[in-house]
């Protein structure tokens, strides 16, 4: 139910979920906060006791709760964490300096073009220059003036953000104000960007980056189990992913070798899923579990994620800069050497063109993404109809209308596993018995299941001082009664019934 992931990042993952729940955890509360294996989660935990400071508790019915240190310090150094991490911030290097290397295509090559016209202007304003020498200063400082304010532009990014300025300078007043010309003045002072421009470029070539996490499925599966203490059927988890019974209830097989569970049969004959492993919790359960699937539309994100309008039309602007230009160098390639000609033409040309081809690609990609979308979104609002169905008595009728007039109507009528029914006016009708048979199933074993115990009595701790859980118990025994020989308390009761409980326990 998901991919590999390596030892090091398996850890990383118990310790965010420790971190959440200030270091103390069951092994389920870990499992259900990762999407982790349950049996694996154990393991890890009872090897990581031993690499950090932590306590054990057990509850008397053999349940372990870890007590974590809240920072997480180490007992001493893991061997191999550090080629771990030496490996992450090798790849994280990576990466950016993949990022600063487009941005250095784009925005490099159009300073370098933008330099070179204004050298051509400069020599062209010299020679017009040279029989006048009176302001000839000003004149050649107009063009560095020029290409100052065009990197500054470029560079600190002002066409990609607004310009922000505090109430009382937007006002006229604090600092700055008589400097200045307000909001839209020529020498307002720029602040830096909340983000880096080459990820605004990142993001116009190859879209929003994949946030998606491997086990997104498995955290949200065990979080909607726990939300049914631990009893569910296949119709109920298809309710949440939208696939058919038969998926779901290999879902749920998955789900009882990767958390623990077990399969009882109702007395209705449906398969009722248990998950008593999971449910154990050391506080109150964080995070809600997933909404029906009608409830969760697709939505596609913006071709070029978070970018804006102005963002996106002004990185055009660039390389189509960059374009014309190295299509212009090209077409006087005849007086330019061939360095120049590959260096200024051919590599911006060729980068200019990929740099436009490839959210190209993606826009065409993304029409058959959103024909999809619609057809899913269609398709979870027929579901609804399925669920709708589902009464405490027995399934109602849905008109046979709803899935006819769909090109998906008899691919779900399938999947769900429905019966048709003809009244005597001829009006044809769907019901989905499976679906109503497995959610009420599922009901009433979670009813059976609300009174069981989720942790019980705390009978050992690991912090309190070493000795065998018979030594506690008869300690525990030995100070309950020489308070009662001491007459501590009105205990004239409860002396008998404390004595034989504590014998039979330590018997």
């Amino acid at each position: 139910m998901g991919e590999a992931i390596t030892t090091f990042e398996f850890e990383d993952r118990i310790l965010k979920s420790l971190r959440g729940r200030d270091g103390v955890a069951t092994a389920a509360d870990v499992a259900a906060d990762t999407g982790l294996p349950l049996h694996e989660v154990e393991g890890a935990m009872r090897r990581m006791v031993q690499d950090y400071k932590s306590h054990l508790d057990v509850d008397d019915e053999g349940n372990l709760l870890y007590r974590f240190d809240p920072s997480l310090r180490r007992r001493g150094e893991q061997p191999g964490r550090w080629w771990y991490e030496f490996k992450q911030k090798v790849w994280r290097a990576f990466v950016w300096t993949f990022k600063v290397w487009i941005m250095v295509m784009l925005v490099g090559y159009t300073a370098t073009f933008l330099v070179l016209l204004l050298a051509l202007s400069i020599a062209g304003i010299a020679a017009a220059a040279s029989s006048d020498s009176d302001g000839i200063g000003e004149v050649l400082f107009l063009p560095f003036y020029l290409l100052l304010r065009v990197l500054e532009l470029v560079f600190w990014i002002s066409l990609f953000e607004d310009r922000r300025f505090s109430r009382g300078r937007r006002y006229g007043r604090g600092r700055g104000y008589g400097r200045g010309r307000g909001r839209g003045g020529r020498f307002g002072r720029r602040e830096k960007p909340k983000e880096a421009l080459y990820h605004k470029i990142f993001r116009y070539v190859f879209g929003p980056p994949d946030k998606s996490d491997p086990l997104a499925g498995q955290r949200a599966f065990a979080k909607f189990v726990r939300s049914r203490k631990g009893r569910v059927t296949a119709a109920e988890w298809a309710s949440r992913t939208g696939h058919s019974l038969q998926e779901a209830d290999q879902a749920l097989t998955a789900g009882v070798m990767r958390f623990g569970g077990d399969i009882e049969v109702s007395p209705g004959g449906e398969l009722v899923y248990h998950f008593d492993e999971l449910r154990l919790t050391a506080g109150e359960e964080t995070g809600r579990p997933p909404a029906p699937i009608w409830e969760r539309p697709v939505r596609l994100e913006k071709l070029t994620g978070e970018n804006t309008d102005r963002a996106n039309r002004w990185i055009t602007v660039l390389n189509s800069f960059n374009l014309m230009m190295g299509a212009g160098v090209l077409g006087a390639s005849a007086s330019l050497t061939t360095l120049a000609v590959v260096g200024l033409g051919w590599i911006p040309l060729i980068f200019s063109l990929l740099f436009f081809a490839v959210p190209l690609g993606r826009r065409v990609k993304r029409r058959r993404e959103k024909r999809r979308a619609e057809r899913e979104n269609e398709r979870r609002s027929l579901v609804e109809a399925i669920y709708l169905s589902v009464g405490e008595e027995g399934p109602r009728q849905v008109d046979a209308r709803i899935f006819d007039t769909s090109e998906q109507g008899d691919r779900l009528l399938t999947d769900f596993e429905a019966e048709v029914r003809v009244t005597d006016e001829g009006m044809m009708y769907y019901t989905f018995p499976t679906v109503t048979a497995q959610v009420n199933a599922a009901e009433t074993a979670r009813h059976r299941a609300a009174e069981e115990v989720v942790f019980g009595e705390r009978i050992f701790s690991s912090d309190e001082e070493e000795m065998s859980l018979h030594e506690v118990e008869m300690k525990d025994f030995e100070e309950r009664l020489a308070r009662e020989l001491g007459g501590q308390g009105p205990q004239e009761f409860d002396l008998e019934w404390e004595v034989e409980e504590a014998y039979q326990v330590g018997a």
